[in-house]
């Protein structure tokens, strides 16, 4: 039998296992190259591909109209290509289906789980009724 201080922890720990899978369901997608007229556009988090094939993994990115500037992921230095040296940016991204089949896959988990409790809990309550 489970004592009240159990429960609460597994249910958290249930939770956290859940929230990290959906932190999981992100995808990389390419943005639009920038114009000249246009402002600068942030991205939080940015792979740049530059013509010759290497990929520069960045955070904190700023694209402008000439340029490329952001924070290289592994040694937080700063980074600045101009846009010529540029193939193509991909801004990461949260993937709503992704996100909607993880929970929704957790909560068939959860329902399952919940009905093997229901039909252990009834299965030996009928057990000790008839005296088995």
């Amino acid at each position: 039998m489970l004592t009240a201080t159990r429960s609460p922890l597994r249910r958290t720990a249930c939770v956290a296992l859940v929230l990290t899978q959906l932190t999981a369901c992100t995808t990389w997608r390419p943005i639009p190259t920038p114009d000249a007229q246009g402002g600068a556009t942030h991205i939080a988090h940015a792979r740049v591909r530059l013509r010759d094939g290497s990929e520069l993994p960045l955070r904190d990115v700023t694209v402008g109209a000439d340029s490329v500037i952001g924070y290289d992921e592994s040694s937080s230095e700063r980074r600045a290509r101009p846009l010529t040296d540029v193939g193509s940016i991909d801004r990461l991204q949260v993937s709503a289906g992704r996100g909607f089949l993880v929970a929704g896959s957790a909560l068939l988990v959860v329902a399952a789980v919940g009905a093997m409790v229901i039909a252990s809990t009834v299965g030996s309550g009928v057990g000790s009724v008839f005296g088995k």
